[in-house]
């Protein structure tokens, strides 16, 4: 069955289990290469090797890497998320607003929610469809939490194309806030004004392609299940588009207690599963900025962006040459005991290359770092910072 909602996720994807072992996904990752406009069903492994028994439901839902390489889980399916880090007054009132592509056919719903920090408060915003009037009013959230919401379409049908600005009023005074809207299908959506908040969508996402064979399953200790994913593309795809399936456990775990209230999550583990249409790869990147974090000892800092369609793995080093030109200095980047990182299509990466030789520090004088990323393209992609040791 095609899955098109999920559920609330906390923190990051993890086995679950025992210490006898865990539930997990065999592969832990699927990467596959398939044609536009074609259907292939893969099989998959569940394995319980637990000492208990296992009761998981499996459902598809986005994520992304973040600037620093984390997973992100709590971007909505189907959706984008505004994360606004300030405090809120009462009486103030913020405005965001975004484009949708709508759908080559039917209209499309929308549903919102947000979410306050501290205190925390969650609530829904009202639903609307998207049609093809020129301009649609949306629908208010009760006006008892700390927010209220409306929302205003506006529909280029020539473009098959909406704008749609989001009115929050803040009714209580809170901390921290996030906006998320949804829609019915996957759908690529792009900020027009984000009021200062950090803005975060999929649209390179492969969820809506996939349908899995069991949706609740049951497992005895150290018993395996296959599992059916079947993917159907879309006829005009290129590139690498991709979702996580989750087997998330049906029993809730307590994982802390803040002021007398306990805190419970429902553990998960995820496979990430990348598509890619072969002969339509486009590798490309750029250096966004490059700076020297600290001289002694050195450490450099630097800003990559995936600017073309596929997955990229990431090499990078930093050389140090003095004015004359020469070499004074070489560092390579490290991380978690690997040389290299991964970063998906359209995202952003900062890394640090730091000098862990116990070396001498550099003299005073003149300098330029240079950082260098290969990812395989035709040739290295360069960034250049200069710097002054005192």
């Amino acid at each position: 069955m095609r899955r098109r909602t999920a559920a609330l996720l906390f923190g990051l994807v993890v086995s679950f289990g025992l210490a006898a072992g865990a539930v997990r996904w065999s592969p832990n990752e699927l990467d596959v290469a398939q044609n536009p406009g074609t259907e292939e069903t893969y099989r998959l492994l569940l394995m319980n090797e637990t000492d208990e028994p296992a009761q998981v439901r499996i459902y598809v839902s986005d994520w992304q890497r973040d600037e620093g390489g984390a997973n992100d889980l709590s971007i909505p399916l189907n959706g984008a998320r505004w994360i606004f880090e300030r405090a809120f007054s009462v009486g103030e009132s913020i405005e965001v607003s975004y484009a949708v592509h709508l759908p080559k056919a039917g209209e499309l719903d929308v549903n919102g929610s947000f979410r306050t920090w501290a205190p925390q408060a969650v609530g829904e915003i009202g639903g609307d469809a998207i049609v093809g009037e020129a301009l649609q009013e949306g629908s208010a959230v009760a006006r008892s939490g700390p927010v209220s919401a409306t929302r205003a379409i506006v529909v280029d049908p020539d473009r098959r194309a909406a704008e749609i600005t989001l009115t929050i009023r803040v009714t209580a005074e809170f901390e921290g806030l996030t906006i998320a809207e949804t829609f019915s299908e996957g759908v690529e959506v792009t900020s027009l004004d984000a009021a200062g908040a950090q803005f975060d969508t999929i649209n390179r996402s492969s969820a809506d392609w996939m349908e899995v064979s069991h949706e609740l399953v049951g497992l005895e200790p150290n018993e395996s299940r296959e599992i059916d994913l079947t993917v159907t593309t879309p006829a005009d795809y290129a590139g690498t588009y991709w979702c996580i399936l989750h087997a998330e456990s049906q029993e809730l775990q307590v994982i802390g207690e803040i002021a007398g209230t306990q805190i419970v999550s429902r553990p998960s583990v995820g496979l990430k599963v990348m598509v890619t249409a072969p002969g339509t790869e486009a590798l490309s990147g750029q250096v966004l900025s490059v700076a020297v974090n600290e001289i002694a000892p050195l450490a450099i800092q630097a800003r990559f962006e995936n600017t073309g369609n596929v997955q990229l793995v990431v090499t990078a080093e930093a050389e140090v040459i003095d004015q004359r030109g020469a070499s004074v200095a070489r560092l390579l980047f490290s991380e978690f005991g690997r040389d290299y990182f991964r970063i998906l299509p359209g995202s952003t990466r900062t890394i640090e290359i730091a000098d862990l030789s116990g070396g001498d520090p550099l003299p005073s004088g003149t300098y330029q770092a240079i950082v260098s990323f290969d990812f395989g393209g035709e040739s290295l992609v360069v960034g250049v910072r200069g710097f002054r040791v005192r």
